[in-house]
């Protein structure tokens, strides 16, 4: 069954979607307020109960939510069943890139996918199951240099203005960002508390931007941390063997494959992460 409602002066679709196993609603929204011709899809998964529950705005890798789907549905579940609702923006199909932008990662740039995460916090904070000061985010790869750039202080307050949200994120994780660029990193300072986990061997998003990032950022007294994983690569927290990406850095390649260990710990550090700031 589908029906359109307006809420807030923003128009509306809801659908019951299957993912596996996860139903959820499938809402199509402006990208901003001042942007009705470029929308995106958000699909929103909750936990069973009335709640109102602390919830999560989760920002794909570079291959989207078409080629990334088992990894969205993974941490969907994680989520949901830590009592989280889960809302997800699809930032690359409605702007033409439906199977991601692997090759050249600025094609979409974190900057522009800010605003998506934003404009995803504004539709959860109108949620009645949803507590709107306990909404974090969290972003793998090309969606963890989102993060970067929407908990960057100057960045988030731009982007949550164009997205018209009332609230910010109470706390972020980056799965094995991108720490090297954006005009932000040099004068980083984080809106919230934020955590980054990356793989010690990862040659696509490479561990030492961030540790210099987390160190100048810490003795800023920053309310940064970073976990850097021996021997694991990007992608660490997926079940997927080693392998090369030929496609990655526009052509010269990169090294992803999971790490039972660093894919295990992680997962337990988010939850404990969340569990702090969130609950």
């Amino acid at each position: 069954m589908i029906h359109a409602t307006t809420r807030g002066g923003v128009y509306f679709v809801l659908a019951i979607l299957v993912a596996g196993c996860a139903a959820g609603e499938a809402v199509r929204a402006p990208s901003s307020p001042g942007q009705p011709a470029s929308p995106i899809s958000v699909r929103i998964v909750r936990p069973d109960g009335a709640g109102p529950f602390p919830a999560v705005v989760w920002l794909h890798g570079c291959g989207g939510v078409v080629r990334g789907a088992r990894h969205v549905d993974d941490w969907t579940r994680r989520l949901v069943r830590l009592g989280y609702v889960v809302a997800i923006p699809d930032s690359f199909s409605e702007r033409g890139y439906p199977n991601g932008v692997c090759g050249n990662g600025g094609l979409v740039p974190a900057l522009t996918r800010a605003g998506d995460a934003y404009t995803a916090l504004r539709l959860l904070e109108a949620r009645p199951d949803v507590v709107p000061e306990r909404i974090g985010a969290i972003g793998f790869s090309h969606g963890g240099w989102t993060v970067l750039a929407a908990l960057d202080q100057d960045v988030a307050a731009r982007a949550r203005a164009g997205a018209g949200a009332e609230h910010g994120f109470a706390a972020a994780i980056a799965y094995y960002p991108e720490c090297s660029a954006g005009s932000w990193i040099p004068t980083y300072h984080t809106a919230a508390p934020l955590l980054i986990l990356i793989g010690e061997r990862d040659d696509w998003t490479p561990a030492l931007p961030c540790e210099r990032l987390a160190q100048r950022t810490r003795a800023q007294g920053q309310p940064v941390s970073l976990l850097v994983y021996p021997g694991a690569y990007h992608s660490f927290d997926s079940y997927a063997p080693v392998t090369l990406v030929p496609e990655a850095r526009q052509g010269r390649g990169a090294t992803i494959g999971g790490d039972a260990r660093a894919r295990e710990d992680s997962i337990k550090q988010v939850e404990t992460f969340f569990g702090r700031y969130l609950r």
